[in-house]
């Protein structure tokens, strides 16, 4: 689980990400990030993607994904946004998202 230090949980940090951040796309996941101080991560995935037990299924795959990067991120804000799609994904393939969104925004080496 990722410590409370590196979540993001309060409406308006999520709203700050929204407006002023970067946005870097996969097939399944977008990728929303601000600089900051220290790495604070947090995930949206919508009513669309499916019924609680999906949603909740994405986001542990994703928050776990995460959390075996958190300590080589750079100082960010950043929001996880799920697709759709992503409810039909395995964790490898979302896992391997992750890290090409990551590197892209250039947050990890």
């Amino acid at each position: 689980m990722l410590s409370k230090a590196n979540r993001l949980n309060k409406h308006g940090s999520f709203s700050y990400v929204y407006r002023n951040g970067r946005r870097f796309a996969e097939p399944d996941l977008v990728l929303i990030c601000t600089p900051a101080r220290s790495a604070r991560v947090g995930f949206s995935v919508s009513n669309k993607v499916g019924k609680a037990v999906v949603r909740n299924k994405v986001k542990r795959r994703l928050r776990a994904a995460v959390q075996e990067r958190i300590s080589r991120m750079a100082g960010c804000q950043a929001v996880f946004v799920a697709n759709v799609s992503a409810a039909g994904k395995d964790y490898a393939t979302l896992e391997a998202q992750v890290e090409s969104l990551l590197k892209r925004a250039g947050l990890v080496a």
